[in-house]
């Protein structure tokens, strides 16, 4: 399996809080059969503005250290990027202030839920203009929009995630319905961790619901 979201660099965001923390994230997740984990610290204006050079040093240590426990997973950077109009989004990405996943034009990218389906579809066109390709974190976390707007965003140049403890219902009945939806109408691309100090990795539980209710349509999901 191949995770996406998580944050498990020590000491950037609200993710991990200690080398030895983040340590345990990982051996964790190559337990429950996780072989690749992307590192997306937030950023969101005000709240997480680690700088750049602070994260790479920071994951840097994290890959030797991995490295040096031989925990089975390859580590990658990339960030998770709350989109918001009191900062240029799309210059920074454009002048390396912020990172896309693993040095490619995928982003990962998270809306406040002020944000109308009609504004999200202006921003995902944006990013596409700048040869962006946005990837929406947690889809069912935002409660307004409905399956014709997800559908919607959907046909637009961009992919859809949703995190793997709403899929197995640690976040409510109504979320799980939603997940459980949306994955069988072929709209969801990933499913991810989200990890955190206070969440572990629960990729293969959703996993093994995916397969045990056969809510999926394409391979490609369970091969990611």
């Amino acid at each position: 399996m191949i995770d996406i979201h998580s944050h498990v660099i020590p000491n950037v965001d609200d993710g991990s809080r200690s080398i030895k923390e983040s340590l345990e994230m990982l051996r964790h997740s190559a337990e429950i059969g996780v072989t690749d984990v992307i590192c997306t610290p937030h950023f969101s204006h005000k709240r997480f503005v680690t700088p750049i050079e602070e994260i790479k040093k920071n994951f840097e240590l994290l890959v030797e250290e991995a490295k040096k426990e031989e925990i089975p997973i390859n580590l990658y950077l990339g960030q998770e990027i709350l989109y918001t109009s009191r900062e240029n989004i799309l210059q920074m990405l454009d002048e390396g202030k912020l990172l896309t996943l693993n040095n490619s034009k995928y982003v990962l990218v998270e809306f406040h839920t002020t944000h109308r389906p009609d504004e999200l579809e202006d921003i995902i066109y944006r990013f596409n203009l700048h040869k962006y390709h946005p990837i929406i974190a947690h889809i069912e976390r935002y409660k307004w929009l409905t399956m014709e707007d997800v559908i919607l965003m959907k046909n637009q140049d961009c992919e859809l995630s949703v995190n793997a403890d709403a899929v197995i219902g640690e976040n409510g009945f109504k979320l799980k319905r939603f997940c459980k939806k949306m994955i069988k109408k072929g709209l969801i691309d990933y499913v991810t961790s989200d990890m955190h100090y206070f969440r572990p990795s629960n990729m293969d539980k959703a996993l093994k619901k995916i397969k045990d209710e056969k809510l999926f349509n394409n391979r490609q999901l369970l091969e990611k």
